[in-house]
């Protein structure tokens, strides 16, 4: 039997080590496609009816939502964003997987060039598999230092 057929008493699958590479990857190319305005990488990343919930603060419905708020956020931002995510760790679900990981969102200030941490928070992507591999269908981002982006104010 390998890992992806094992099925605990709980009625979660075993991830296999080809599972989590790919979804240990997710959170990596979304920041690879918002932070270089490759969006039409997003759809190899969500489901259709994702749903991006910043806790306490509002939510992005649907895939389209979560590409408006990326080019929305390199807008205001003057293309001048990166994401940088780090301990991320996959637990497996009855759904599929729920990815969590810390982000730090930095921005290019001053005449120097230089960045600076602007936006922290913790992330949880539930992910799902469908027939085109590993897709994020649920996210929640709970920020250190809510703070409402102007699209959702």
């Amino acid at each position: 039997m390998s890992a992806r057929e094992g099925t605990g008493s709980d009625g979660v699958h075993a991830l296999s080590a080809a599972d989590r590479l790919e979804i240990a990857e997710l959170p990596a190319r979304f920041c690879h496609c918002s932070d270089y305005a490759r969006y039409e990488g997003f759809a190899d990343l969500f489901t259709a009816d994702v749903v991006t919930t910043l806790v306490g603060i509002g939510e992005y419905r649907g895939l389209e939502a979560q590409i408006r708020h990326a080019r929305d956020t390199r807008t205001w931002t003057q293309g001048h964003a990166w994401h940088v995510v780090s301990n991320l760790w996959i637990e497996p679900t009855r759904e599929g997987a729920a990815v969590h990981y810390y982000m730090l969102g930095m921005l290019r200030t001053g005449a120097d060039d230089s960045g600076r941490v602007n936006t922290t928070g913790r992330f949880v992507d539930h992910v799902t598999r469908t027939p085109n591999g590993w897709r994020i269908r649920r996210r929640e981002f709970t920020l250190d230092h809510p703070t409402t982006p102007p699209d959702l104010a």
